[in-house]
């Protein structure tokens, strides 16, 4: 037997990746830059980093 993704509710994710979504965390500075702070989105649901204003993790 496969391992099941343990796939979210997809009204609990809003579209795009921003920080309206309740998942949204501020980037680790170290890992992509201060100054580059606003590029990235640490999803706390996935547990990886998506682009801000990309698709959804979830939705993809």
């Amino acid at each position: 037997m496969g391992k099941k993704k343990n796939k979210p509710d997809d009204n609990e994710f809003p579209l795009f990746c921003d920080y309206t979504c309740k998942f949204a965390d501020f980037t680790n500075p170290e890992a992509i830059g201060a100054c580059r702070k606003d590029l990235a989105v640490w999803c706390k649901h996935f547990k990886r980093y998506n682009n801000k204003n990309n698709k959804c993790l979830a939705r993809k």
